[in-house]
């Protein structure tokens, strides 16, 4: 695929002439102060701040870390082919390509549009916002357009994919059910709602286990080594033992029981090791470690 810096997204570190000056009382003038801004360490950190941005519900910004580990290691494995297949997409590129198919995957459409105004100033923090319509913005929407088919293909048009959300409330049900309490499940949508009672994944524990097991898909290994419900059962154990909750039962039995024997005991051992150094914060995407001052997005030239 043909790339071009100009019409990009691409970053370069900041000179002095790109700060945003403050204008002087006097003429001895100020000290240059860059103007605020926000971005992302790394391509992954990046799709974070844009899936909050857009207000995207947490299985949207999973899916697209799915969809992101599939390209890597589609590009991976066909090194070891005859004709291997070139890594054509630069790291934001993916990272918005992956953001707007999760999108509408899991019914949560945004304009293109949407996506690239943020995308463009969070990589641009110096540069005015970009104009729509613009040569710039129809090259730049051309670009994601184009990459969105070579992923489509890639994924084979399975877009659809279980994620440990799923698995989450159920298991979290399972692992509080040994102790004698109401059934709220039970009560009808109005008393529900009068009470004020949230489903198991609005939760305190709820949450953090959503949460987390968003930050374990944004990990390869994590992701592409392990289905969804082991990931869930890691998840929801770490969680627990991490706000102090204590287990009486054995590991096996408690797998059993809340996964209901669909969980290897082996897989969840080692599951749990890797979704605990994330708990931690121990751990960093690897493949995706691209610092936004460094790093260029180079985009498809669109034809005059």
């Amino acid at each position: 695929m043909a790339t071009h810096r100009e019409d990009g997204f691409s970053t370069t570190s900041r000179s002095h002439d790109d700060v945003t000056t403050t204008p002087s009382a006097s003429s001895s003038g100020r000290r240059s102060r860059a103007r605020p801004s926000l971005h992302g360490k790394d391509a992954v950190s990046f799709m974070a701040l844009l899936a909050d941005i857009l207000r995207l519900q947490e299985q949207t910004l999973a899916m697209s870390y799915l969809y992101l580990h599939k390209y890597r290691k589609f590009i991976r494995d066909s090194k070891n082919r005859p004709d291997p297949v070139p890594d054509f997409l630069d790291s934001h590129t993916l990272a918005l390509t992956t953001l707007s198919l999760s999108t509408k995957s899991t019914e949560s459409p945004r304009r293109l549009r949407a996506l690239i105004t943020p995308a463009y100033s969070i990589l641009h923090p110096n540069s005015p916002p970009i104009e729509v319509p613009s040569h710039k913005y129809d090259t730049l929407r051309g670009t994601i357009v184009t990459a969105e088919l070579h992923l489509l293909r890639i994924l084979k048009f399975e877009l659809r994919h279980a994620l440990p959300h799923e698995y989450i409330p159920r298991i979290l049900d399972k692992s509080l059910s040994i102790v004698p309490g109401e059934d709220y499940d039970r009560q009808d949508d109005e008393r529900k709602e009068e009470d004020g009672i949230v489903k198991t994944e609005d939760t305190f524990l709820g949450r953090q286990c959503m949460g987390l097991a968003t930050r374990c898909l944004a990990e390869y290994s994590i992701a592409t080594y392990y289905d969804a419900r082991t990931i869930a059962c890691g998840v929801v154990a770490v969680v627990l033992e991490g706000s102090g909750i204590m287990r009486s039962e054995s590991v096996d039995g408690w797998v059993r029981r809340v996964a209901g024997g669909n969980v290897e005991i082996e897989d969840y051992r080692d599951v749990i090791k890797e979704v605990t150094m994330v708990y931690e914060g121990g751990v960093g995407v690897v493949v995706q470690e691209i610092p936004i001052q460094q790093e260029n997005l180079e985009v498809k030239a669109a034809e005059d």
